[in-house]
């Protein structure tokens, strides 16, 4: 079977979902450094501008996504996100800037990025995996929730980390990128100063072994490890408020292993059933709510992939055979899967 893409989120999880607010201030640096009203356009969506100034606090996503894309769209510059290459400051991903910092090498530090990316923003799906010849990095935005010129954006000021890291020259072997071309394509290949492919599978960064595994000339590892403490006991303070987007999460490790039930997600999550049904239940949902949202929302994205069987998507989705699948679809849509990818 292909692989299948994980990117939509029930609307339970990503209405709940925030980020980190030293990221939101570098939104507000890249409005205010395209010349564009920042405290405006803050306001207009519903946020105090002067949330985005204080490193604690945390902001909606959905409202961010809408910053993004008023951003793109108001500059006439569909690759508004390149732009926070040029307002990045150290603190902008709070102690993990410190923590891939000081990392002993780049691989080490996106390491640390995969570990505690979620401090900055749990609406995007990475993935580190070793190629032949090196390595490739991939962001997916979940569709709904997260605007893909903020994604860009979060790319662009990561490689501005690896360069103030490594040195300027720093750069990936080659670029794909799901989007066209754009009006912006030297623009691409000057930031990335790398082969580009649009209109690709996935958005990927592919990188030597050789750059990747480089020793870091900053490399300090106590200082690396005690900024991964302050990484995840910030992260573990903001998921206990938040026990709807650890199910999901761990839903959706889960799902494609076809190995979880609620026992097994309670006990991944050091949490008794008990307590875990409590918790969901004082945030008005459950763990079959969230399984099925997740289930619902996968299965109208893979419905649309013609390549996929019907086998195929009830198989991924959990379900023990075809017609299960068929039921559970036409009460979701009130139609058959097969007439709903027809239409």
């Amino acid at each position: 079977m292909k692989k299948l893409n994980l990117t939509t989120i029930p609307s339970e999880v990503g209405e709940n979902a925030t980020l980190l607010a030293s990221w939101v201030e570098l939104l507000y640096r890249c409005l205010a450094h395209r010349g564009l009203d920042a405290a405006d356009i803050f306001a207009e969506v519903g946020i105090d501008p002067t949330s985005a100034h204080h490193s604690g606090s945390r902001i909606s996503s959905l409202k961010i996504k809408k910053i993004w894309d008023m951003a793109a769209h108001r500059s006439g510059d569909a690759s508004f996100g390149l732009t926070a290459a040029e307002v990045a400051f150290p603190a902008m991903f709070n102690s993990l800037s410190i923590a891939m910092s000081s990392s002993d090498t780049l691989f080490d530090a996106f390491q640390r990025f995969m570990r505690f990316r979620r401090v900055i923003d749990s609406t995007c799906i990475n993935t580190l995996s070793e190629v032949e010849g090196g390595y490739k990095f991939t962001w997916a935005p979940i569709t709904n929730y997260e605007s893909s010129v903020g994604a860009e954006a979060f790319v662009a000021a990561l490689m501005s980390l690896c360069r103030w890291a490594n040195g300027p020259d720093f750069r990936p072997s080659r670029v794909t990128l799901a989007h066209n071309a754009l009006d912006g394509e030297d623009r691409y290949a000057q930031f990335f100063n790398a082969p580009i492919e649009f209109q690709t599978d996935e958005n990927a960064l592919y990188f030597s072994k050789q750059i990747l595994e480089k020793p870091m000339i900053g490399a300090n590892q106590q200082l690396a490890i005690k900024s991964d403490q302050l990484a995840a006991d910030y992260l573990a303070r903001t998921e206990r408020a938040d026990i709807v987007n650890q199910v999901y999460n761990k839903l959706l490790k889960f799902l494609p292993e076809r190995t979880y039930t609620e026992e097994i997600v309670a006990e991944d999550l050091n949490i008794s059933l008990r307590s875990l049904q409590r918790k969901l239940q004082d945030k008005g949902s459950s763990y079959d709510s969230i399984l099925q949202g997740l289930r619902r929302e996968l299965a109208l994205q893979l419905i649309n992939d013609q390549q996929l069987s019907m086998d195929e998507i009830g198989q991924f989705l959990g379900f023990s055979n075809r017609s299960n699948f068929g039921r559970a679809f036409k009460r979701w849509t009130g139609v058959t899967p097969a007439a709903y990818r027809q239409s």
